[in-house]
């Protein structure tokens, strides 16, 4: 670099020479990969050469492709004017800077919300009240009971939702689903205990980690009404429903082994078997000083976890409880489009989680996943691109009034947490709480009012 002495001072000098306004347009873009859209703003701020150069359209094109995979956003068509919009959106996300935030209150009496699902702009919630079940929808501001079933109690098992089906687990053998466009009503005695569900269109899939040491998975189509067993696994940590290709990825981790060995499976969903594959899975210490030697067998929590899909990626949380160090999630993504699975460990000196009971994920992207942990009563954020994770106090509503007397024991405060992309929410026994993150959706909603902090929560 071309520099001199300037007259500031001994040790100081003055740049003469712009090596980075002079790069050929292809090294340009080899550094711009480097950087995410935050840092390609701030360039612009630099000079006006810079600015020039880092809002060309060719470097705002890629920060936005790299910005709407980060969002798991498939559109190629957004322009390159419409970009700062999502670099912001990104923005909030990874630094928790919403763009509104909200609070809605529960009428009198307060009320215990037992399950929340939360899926493309509608809240279906359990509020412990027998036979009740409602859902809120963001964009219209409706509220309104879908299911008043006796066979539904004070208390919901697992609540799960689609574009138009709301799911739930009755008891342990016993599912209820409706059809929100019908309102047709589906139920199912299942021969097994159900432990988890998810839902993908009309599928229902259908988890039970309780028949140890083989986990069962059944698919549930709720458009014929048919029922089928898939297959048995053990160490069953992530499994992938295809609906383009009706196939269904198993991947069983065996944790005996180091490093850890992968069985993967291809499954029709009739239950023909497509596929089997083994491979190591590269799993490394988050802390550069030390690399895992030992078998993780028994440390590993397949139960108290969160799995979701996004398109063709689907994605898991798997608490780790290391003896010495606390306990620590692993998260686990398989991308279908090029078959491939990944795994990030978190582990961190000191633990931000003391136990594998006390995680309460909500997996926003494939890449960014919020969470309360009920022992510190604090909210960690986990941000996977980045290799990055921070903590902050739950930042109360001035309505929030019976969170307050809890949190000032020496109790576990449980907080249900719910969200994606656009929007992460908070549930308490006195209301719900909003954080809105998409700039093109800060919907107004009958009964919602605009957050009070509460000045002392932090």
């Amino acid at each position: 670099m071309e520099s001199s002495r300037s007259e500031l001072g001994a040790g100081s000098f003055r740049v003469t020479h712009d090596i980075v306004g002079s790069l050929p347009p292809e090294l340009l873009l080899l550094i711009v990969e480097k950087l995410d859209p935050a840092d390609i703003v701030r360039s612009q701020r630099v000079s006006k050469r810079w600015q020039s150069i880092f809002s060309s359209n060719a470097i705002t094109m890629f920060a936005l492709r790299q910005t709407l995979a980060f969002l798991d956003i498939d559109d190629t068509d957004i322009p390159a004017s419409d970009a700062m919009t999502y670099f912001r959106w990104r923005h909030g996300l990874q630094c928790v800077r919403p763009v509104k935030r909200m609070f809605l209150p529960w009428s009198d009496p307060p009320k215990k919300p037992t399950r929340i699902a939360y899926h493309s702009r509608r809240l279906c919630y359990h509020l412990g009240i027998a036979g009740h079940v409602e859902i809120l929808d963001l964009e219209t501001g409706e509220r309104s009971v879908w299911i008043e079933d006796e066979a539904l109690g004070h208390e919901c098992f697992d609540l799960q939702m689609s574009d138009r089906y709301v799911v739930i687990i009755a008891n342990n053998r016993a599912l209820i689903a409706l059809d929100t466009a019908t309102s047709q009503r589906y139920a199912r005695e299942l021969p097994c205990s159900v432990h988890d569900i998810f839902i993908e269109n009309d599928k229902v899939i259908i988890v039970d980690f309780e028949s140890k040491p083989l986990f069962p998975i059944y698919i549930w189509n709720l458009s014929s009404d048919s029922f089928q067993k898939i297959n048995s696994f053990a160490n069953l940590c992530l499994w992938h429903v295809d609906l383009d290709d009706d196939i269904l990825v198993a991947i069983e981790i065996d944790w005996s082994k180091h490093p850890p060995r992968v069985q993967q499976t291809n499954w029709t969903l009739n239950g023909e078997l497509l596929d089997r594959t083994h491979f190591p899975l590269s799993l490394l210490d988050r802390r550069a000083d030390r690399q895992v030697t030992e078998p993780l067998e028994g440390l590993v929590e397949l139960r108290n976890n969160t799995s979701r899909t996004y398109g063709r990626k689907s994605v898991r949380n798997l608490p780790y409880r290391d003896p010495s160090h606390g306990c620590c999630p692993i998260f686990l993504v398989y991308d279908y489009a090029i078959d491939k699975l990944s795994a990030t460990w978190y582990d961190w000196a000191p633990p931000i989680f003391d136990g594998p009971n006390s995680l309460f994920f909500t997996i926003l992207t494939s890449k960014m996943a919020y969470t309360w942990n009920c022992a510190s009563k604090r909210l960690v954020f986990i941000d996977n691109e980045r290799d990055v994770a921070f903590v902050q106090p739950y930042q109360l509503d001035a309505r929030e009034l019976n969170v307050r007397k809890r949190s000032a024991t020496n109790s576990e405060l449980l907080l249900l947490v719910f969200g994606d992309r656009e929007v992460f929410g908070v549930a308490s026994e006195d209301g719900l709480q909003f954080l809105f993150f998409n700039p093109n959706f800060t919907p107004d909603i009958p009964e919602v009012q605009p957050f009070l902090a509460m000045e002392e929560s932090g």
